[in-house]
């Protein structure tokens, strides 16, 4: 029970840090293009991500290397969808678009890992989607482009959280995220060249922002994955996308429509019955 719990709270937490992040993204656009902003992330987690694996003293050659790879080229297409959505569309939209992860993720866990998917968790997922939805209402005027390209980045996450529960087994939380930023800042880093340094304060401090919410929500995402099973952490994700759209209002002037707080309701109802469920 103490490790279901553990589970949950660690995705929560990280969800929270993810919310930072993709609000600092989108304060960051349209200065800094996606992949300056990936390359700029990426170089803050390597960092601080170096410290934690050197602490712990584990070492950083990669327990399976093919799964690494898997979970790096996935996470890096994945990130480049989200980002590149969250300049194009409202932030709660785009992480909505995002956040349809956990769907996949537990079609994914069932598929690849074996892992067991009762009637009632497919029920709660289903309630929890219906509910962001409800909260979004998404913008199909903007064209299909975006919105393909966020539920791409979607289905790519999914099949990543997927991984990084069988990655677990082989390699601590600070050596998979370590390698995924060194991944990421290796792919960009011709096109961060290209582009320049960030050009003022405000931007430098966009990019330290954006690097240190990645950190939280890699860390807390791989820890979350690593206790417990994917089809029972991944649906706790869907916060981020209740965080995000109160910082769209808050910070970007972003409407709230009247089913948003049906939508919540839903949200907090569908979360507290998986919460209870992951408790026993």
């Amino acid at each position: 029970m103490q490790s279901r719990l553990a589970g949950v709270w660690w995705i929560l937490a990280a969800s929270v840090s993810f919310s930072i992040m993709g609000a600092l993204v989108k304060a960051a656009q349209p200065a800094m293009s996606s992949l300056q902003v990936i390359f700029w992330r990426c170089v803050v987690v390597v960092i601080v991500a170096q410290v934690m694996v050197r602490r712990s003293g584990a070492g950083l050659r990669p327990g399976s290397p093919k799964l690494m790879a898997a979970r790096c080229l996935g996470g890096l297409t994945a990130m480049f969808c989200f980002f590149e959505t969250l300049g194009r569309l409202p932030l709660g939209t785009a992480t909505a678009l995002q956040y349809t992860s956990p769907v996949f993720t537990v079609v994914f866990a069932g598929l690849l890992l074996g892992e067991r998917v009762g009637p009632r968790q497919i029920t709660l997922v289903g309630l929890a989607f219906a509910a962001v939805l409800l909260i979004l209402r998404p913008s199909f005027d903007v064209g299909a482009g975006p919105l393909l390209v966020g539920l791409t980045g979607g289905l790519l996450a999914g099949w990543v959280y997927t991984i990084v529960r069988q990655l677990r087994l082989t390699d601590s939380p600070a050596r998979i995220v370590w390698w995924f930023a060194v991944t990421g800042a290796v792919a960009t880093f011709p096109f961060a060249l290209a582009d320049g340094l960030p050009a003022t304060p405000r931007e430098w401090a966009l990019a330290l922002g954006i690097g240190l919410g990645a950190t939280g929500g890699q860390l807390g995402m791989t820890q979350a994955y690593r206790v417990e099973q994917a089809s029972v952490v991944g649906p706790f994700s869907y916060a981020t996308v209740v965080v995000s759209t109160l910082a769209g209002v808050l910070f970007f002037g972003e409407p709230l429509a009247p089913s948003a707080a049906i939508g919540t309701a839903l949200f907090v109802l569908a979360g507290a019955l998986l919460a209870r469920g992951a408790g026993r």
